[in-house]
């Protein structure tokens, strides 16, 4: 298959930025295709590809000129989100062509993941691909691109064990949790209702945890996973009233801004007799991080999951090593016409 699209993508990720960099150029998905469609208007892109997790913001674009498609993609983010994009330079990277092709594929492989070999950003990928379909961003460089990536995610996970016992956000937030409690004896309040959350609820089940209440902004899904936790829903805007006597906040939700402020738990403190440990797993955060300065109050946020992500990596090495040996097999097969930034380049049906 030939693609005569220049490719590039410009990104920032958790292993150079901390997630109060993140979050200020994160996509919500409710404005995915907004952002697409402001992209598409920059004349040197001929198409586009939105990759927003919460641990990386990756554009992903074929273009007319690929050296002008770089200084609009940065404008486009500096438009989009408002913010200077000097002070995110020491931030941001920039792969073009073969190394697009490279990146990508190990970003579906879950080797570019925090906890190594994980299965949600296959899904991520294939989404945000569908996304981009959906609102008529792509080309046939594109499509070729992630098509290829999708293939190859699912390979490297039928041929090595780099996705067997892997931990995800969810187990970790509950491992966090058990370091500092005993859960049975813990009321949890989880707030948001999303896969991350839905992931938390299983383990809580399998732990046999039931003192559980889930607030949500539609309230018919907080029911759903409080039916089967045994626990109790309730309406978003409800949930603050719950801080005096809960034990344990876990926060994911997809609000652009904070929803917990230091001043509204700085008042509940009084009326607690144990300490409070909330875990925010959003990007933007949820959970104003002054409140970690608050006696009594434990915060964590997702930088400060190393420790668990860092026993992860050391059992996965070895498969992590196989499924990099794939991809560089695979690579061998796709033939590069140029340089990076002027070239074409095109992958064969047999590359995979």
């Amino acid at each position: 298959m030939d693609i005569i699209s220049p490719l590039l993508v410009l990104g920032i990720n958790y292993q150079k930025a901390p997630v109060a960099v993140r979050e200020k150029i994160s996509f919500p998905h409710a404005r995915l295709r907004e952002a697409l469609y402001h992209l598409l208007c920059f004349e040197a892109i001929k198409g586009g590809v939105i990759l927003s997790t919460c641990n990386r913001s990756e554009i992903y674009v074929s273009a007319h000129a690929p050296l002008i498609a770089v200084a609009q993609v940065k404008q486009f983010l500096t438009d989009f989100h408002k913010v200077d994009l000097e002070g995110f330079s020491p931030f941001i990277y920039c792969f073009s062509n073969r190394d697009v092709v490279e990146h990508l594929w190990r970003v579906s492989s879950g080797l570019e993941s925090q906890v190594i070999g994980e299965n949600e950003i296959l899904g991520q990928v294939k989404r945000a691909f569908g996304e981009a379909k959906a609102a008529n961003a792509t080309d046939g460089a594109l499509e070729s691109l992630f098509e290829k990536a999708i293939v190859i995610g699912k390979k490297v996970r039928k041929e090595t064990a780099i996705s067997q016992g892997s931990i995800s956000l969810g187990s970790m937030a509950i491992k966090l949790a058990e370091k500092r409690f005993h859960l049975k004896n813990k009321t949890i309040l989880l707030v948001g209702v999303n896969k991350i959350n839905e992931h938390i609820a299983r383990y809580l089940y399998e732990r046999n945890i039931h003192t559980v209440i889930v607030a949500n902004r539609t309230y018919e899904k907080a029911l759903v996973i409080a039916h089967y936790l045994g626990g109790k829903a309730m309406h978003f805007d409800q949930f603050k009233r719950e801080l005096q006597q809960v034990d344990i906040i876990i926060s994911s939700t997809a609000a652009p801004h904070l929803i917990l402020k230091r001043e509204e738990v700085e008042a509940s403190l009084n009326k607690r007799t144990g300490t409070l440990l909330i875990i925010d797993l959003a990007v933007p955060r949820d959970v104003d991080p002054e409140i970690r300065n608050l006696a009594g109050v434990t915060l964590y946020d997702l930088d400060d999951f190393n420790q668990v992500i860092k026993e992860n990596i050391d059992k996965k090495r070895e498969e992590a090593l196989k499924a990099e040996g794939l991809i560089h097999h695979a690579l061998q097969k796709v033939h590069f016409l140029s340089e990076p930034l002027t070239s074409a380049y095109h992958l064969h049906e047999s590359t995979l």
